[in-house]
């Protein structure tokens, strides 16, 4: 794969095409299984592929400070925990496997407050009704991956699910704020294997049985070959 171009050089650098990664997106995620945004959903994360791509060569091509090295680190695991999210989403409702409630929060009843050896408490209330039919509802990701590997929707390998499981909480570092103790910033937080287990789990996914990719499409992550090579954890 060519460097990356200089804005004062000549020639430009191209990564795979959006075109070319959304025909591959939609070997798996396509319509008429109970979701309606597949036109949307496959833009989305064919965008974010090609942004990780771009991240690599970034990596690749210029000298960065170990700071900038690592916030490239961070910014590679969050889209990719993201592109992962969403495709489970689209999987769990295909599948038949999204949670659903059978009842609905109508109203609330905030209690009267009381005081009990010297501490006060209260008693609120919330009025449910009773739905005709269940309403999905929202999963979160550590939810999405349960689900996904009790129903091994990513395929029957293993390691994949533990390793986002390690990876999860690492996404939510989007939050700058999200500190617990003075050692807890970012510089510390994300490493190297964090970085490379990520993208192997990109590269298992989008080349594995989800999407059975053609030999060509295969040479769409051929950028992650670099990650290939076992992992000690």
């Amino acid at each position: 794969m060519p460097p990356l171009a200089l804005k004062e050089g000549t020639g430009h650098w191209h990564p795979t095409s959006i075109h070319k990664l959304v025909e591959l997106l939609e070997k798996g995620i396509r319509g008429g299984r109970g979701y309606i945004h597949c036109y949307a959903l496959t833009r989305n994360i064919a965008y974010n592929l090609q942004y990780l791509q771009y991240l690599e060569r970034t990596l690749l091509d210029l000298k960065l400070t170990s700071v900038l090295e690592t916030q490239t680190w961070k910014t590679q695991i969050i889209v990719g925990c993201g592109v992962i999210e969403s495709l489970l989403h689209y999987l769990i409702i295909a599948s038949g496997n999204q949670a659903t409630a059978d009842w609905e929060v109508r109203q609330e009843f905030t209690g009267v407050n009381k005081t009990v050896d010297g501490k006060i408490y209260r008693i609120d209330s919330v009025f449910k009704q009773k739905l005709a039919l269940p309403k999905p509802v929202e999963m979160t990701f550590d939810a999405m991956l349960k689900k996904a590997e009790s129903k091994r929707l990513l395929g029957e390998d293993h390691t994949l699910y533990s390793r986002l499981k390690r990876l999860r909480p690492l996404r939510n570092r989007v939050h700058l704020q999200a500190i617990a103790t003075t050692a807890d910033h970012d510089f510390n937080a994300f490493t190297n294997l964090d970085q490379r287990l990520m993208m192997q789990v990109v590269h298992a996914v989008f080349t594995g049985a989800t999407f059975t990719p053609s030999v060509e499409q295969r040479r769409y992550f051929a950028y992650l070959d670099r990650y290939n090579e076992p992992i000690e954890e």
